[in-house]
């Protein structure tokens, strides 16, 4: 199979100390000397915040880092991502600059624990006596965390080979998420984007396609119109009125769901098509009115 002799599987093992205790029925629901709920900033969904949360944001972000890494230019697949060999180097090199930067926070984090640890303990005064005694130590909590990444070349058994559909429409799914997110900063966005810059944020889902496509027919024609748009993009400056905005936010919608996806699939929809339908103005709604997006711009016509 050409998918999996042409991917690296990354394992990524990260493990940050949740700063959380399981509450007990018994004595911390109580946790006041009146007998009254705290607050959910220190017990939520029964669990006990004994650290402050945003002495952690810096650590959990890294997690979120590596795996858009991988990503980027990978899939999700056996609990790790699958990335096309030609890019392993790449993303390696990546996951390295995200490991050196979680070891830097990590060692601020302890530099600052004691701190962070009095500070909460401070501003939570009425719960101090289920707090103090629940933080473990500095060393207890530095042995808490982890990053690590292995690589495994895979060799399937003959006869139970992944199944190459299952695959596509995972890398499709993803891509699909990607397009949510760019079209909500775009509806989002209170000004003009070059049309390069525009062109540069396609440009990650169109290298992630053609990377992962290997040959499979659905990926590549919805390859061919992520190449189709973004070739259509003029280099101007483009706000919501302008034409190419509306065809754009109409692609990545179509894109972002799974169903609708299908009609990229099928050739029904295309960017050929939707060019030729709003020069023309007599395009025919192809997107079926949607609740997600609101009707912000008035270039979206008559697809939304």
């Amino acid at each position: 199979m050409e998918f999996i002799h042409g991917t690296t599987l990354v394992h990524l093992k990260m493990r940050c100390w949740s700063g959380e205790k399981k509450a007990s029925r018994d004595s911390d629901i109580r946790l006041g000397t009146d007998g009254k709920m705290p607050p959910q900033k220190l017990l939520d969904l029964g669990r006990k915040k004994i650290f402050p949360p945003k002495a952690l944001d810096p650590l959990l972000s890294k997690r979120k880092s590596a795996e858009r890494a991988c990503l980027a230019e990978g899939t999700r697949f056996m609990g790790g991502f699958a990335v096309r060999d030609a890019a392993i180097d790449d993303v390696v090199a990546k996951l390295e600059t995200v490991k050196a930067g979680f070891e830097s926070a990590l060692q601020q984090f302890l530099n600052d624990f004691d701190r962070n640890k009095e500070d909460w303990i401070a501003e939570n005064e009425e719960y101090a006596h289920i707090m103090r005694d629940q933080v473990p130590d500095r060393e207890t909590v530095a042995s808490a965390f982890k990053f690590e990444f292995k690589l495994y070349k895979m060799q399937p058994l003959k006869g139970f080979e992944p199944d190459e559909a299952e695959i596509a429409d995972q890398i499709l799914h993803e891509v699909g998420l990607s397009c949510r997110e760019m079209s909500d900063r775009l509806l989002e966005r209170k000004r003009a984007i070059g049309g390069k810059t525009l062109c540069k944020q396609l440009d990650p889902l169109v290298t992630k396609l053609d990377t992962l496509s290997f040959g499979n027919g659905r990926i590549l024609r919805v390859l061919g119109e992520f190449r189709a748009l973004r070739s259509s993009i003029p280099a101007e400056r483009i706000d919501q009125d302008h034409p190419v905005f509306g065809r754009v936010l109409t692609f990545l919608t179509m894109c972002s769901d799974d169903k609708k996806l299908e009609r990229i699939v099928s050739g029904e929809f295309s960017v050929t098509k939707l060019i030729a339908g709003l020069q023309s103005g007599n395009a025919q709604p192809q997107v079926s009115p949607s609740s997600t997006y609101p009707t912000t711009a008035s270039a979206m016509g008559a697809y939304f």
